[in-house]
């Protein structure tokens, strides 16, 4: 069974830690239930999430007592938009957001593949893969992110999304990502069975390019 790493970085609003939305915790958890390797991380600010990426950028495969080559997905969850996402007050643009990853691509030390997860409002509206693009032009030695995954819409309930992830992780114990087949069959079973979609931007590497798959909508 293929397994992965995930490591979730969360950015709650303050009034949501009064009222007990997290959704890192639960979903660590049960990550950790599924076989995953799982982590969390707290951001309160760009500058704390600058350092967590350029903590998690130290990552070396030579030091892993297991799955050495397992995908490392970066899972962010926090408030946002279209043109981005917030850490605490710090309001990142997607352009700038891939500035902050960017250490983790350049780590040749961690043999396996990248991908992103965008759990936030209006993430489904990013241009995430031009920026990567764009900087590929600049710097082809770049490791680029195999997905980049979100939930396309405006907003999305915590436990809807809460649910939707822990779905989308358990299909993943079981598929590698190199099957587009599956991945693309699992989001369309995400879809029918809770009506929340998921929508993937993956890379080419024949043809250089991101290629995009979202579940059509019923009817």
């Amino acid at each position: 069974m293929a397994k992965i790493k995930i490591a979730v970085v969360e950015s709650p609003n303050p009034i949501d830690l009064f009222d007990g939305r997290s959704e890192s915790e639960g979903l660590v958890s049960a990550c950790k239930l599924i076989g995953h390797q799982s982590i969390s991380f707290f951001a309160k600010s760009r500058r704390e999430f600058k350092e967590i990426c350029q903590y998690l950028a130290s990552a070396d495969t030579k030091h892993a007592s297991r799955n050495p080559s397992a995908p490392l997905f970066l899972h962010l969850s926090c408030h946002g938009n279209n043109e981005g996402i917030a850490f605490g007050s710090s309001d990142l643009t997607w352009k700038a957001l891939v500035q902050e990853v960017e250490p983790i691509l350049n780590n040749s030390y961690y043999k396996g593949n990248f991908a992103l997860s965008i759990s936030s409002c209006g993430s489904g509206e990013h241009d995430i893969d031009e920026h990567i693009l764009n900087r590929i032009e600049e710097d082809d030695s770049i490791k680029i992110p195999q997905y980049i995954f979100s939930i396309p819409g405006c907003s999305v309930n915590w436990d809807d999304a809460l649910i939707g992830w822990v779905l989308f992780y358990h299909k993943l114990s079981s598929i590698k990502l190199a099957d587009k087949t599956n991945i693309q069959k699992a989001l369309k079973e995400i879809y029918k069975g809770t009506g929340l979609r998921f929508s993937y931007h993956r890379w080419d590497e024949e043809d250089k390019v991101y290629r995009t798959f979202t579940p059509k909508k019923a009817g």
